[in-house]
């Protein structure tokens, strides 16, 4: 049985991927529970709304790592932990919206550190390298241009599953495909 501080994060998500300024009586209400239960587990909004990204951090992490092990073949691997990305990137494309205005980077960075975030970040890398090396994506190509291009993908295909404009079972390939095709790789 999930217990209320989970019941909470989970609503707050719900919200705020709605609403990212809902407040925490509209996040209460979502779960028909009292503004004063809420702060009994989270002091402000700020905690909470931080308690959130860190599920979100450990949820991606694993998802990457599963995507990663999925398979020996580094393009599979590549192709899984993107929509292992996507997937999360679109439960969670509240916590980009609110710190896109302020330090998102920084953020992240210290988050990535104490959730083993950035051994996904290395395995990436690698297999990018590796890539690269058997000339399936192009040498020229920067590893930090490709992993620009990676999250900016993850963010466009976010944005079209929320605007409702493209078919929400046609987002996984189309924004595969593109990623594909943007760091050179035409086959299948």
């Amino acid at each position: 049985m999930i217990d209320t501080k989970e019941k909470i994060i989970n609503a707050t998500i719900n919200c705020l991927n709605r609403n990212e300024a809902a407040t925490i009586e509209e996040i209460a209400n979502h779960i028909g529970i009292t503004r004063r239960t809420i702060h009994r587990h989270f002091p402000d909004r700020t905690t909470l709304v931080h308690c959130c990204m860190e599920k979100m951090m450990k949820i991606c992490n694993v998802a990457m790592n599963d995507a990663y092990q999925s398979s020996q073949a580094p393009l599979e691997q590549i192709e899984n932990m993107f929509y292992a990305a996507l997937g999360v990137g679109a439960e969670y494309s509240f916590v980009k919206k609110l710190y896109a205005r302020s330090a998102y980077k920084e953020v992240v960075e210290k988050q990535a550190t104490a959730s083993g975030f950035d051994n996904v970040k290395e395995k990436w890398f690698a297999l990018i390298t590796e890539l690269q090396k058997h000339n399936v994506i192009p040498s020229k190509l920067p590893l930090a241009w490709i992993y620009d291009l990676f999250g900016g993908m993850i963010d466009i295909a976010v944005a079209a599953q929320s605007s409702g404009d493209v078919a929400i079972n046609d987002i996984r390939s189309l924004s595969w495909n593109a990623f594909k095709g943007s760091i050179g790789i035409n086959n299948g």
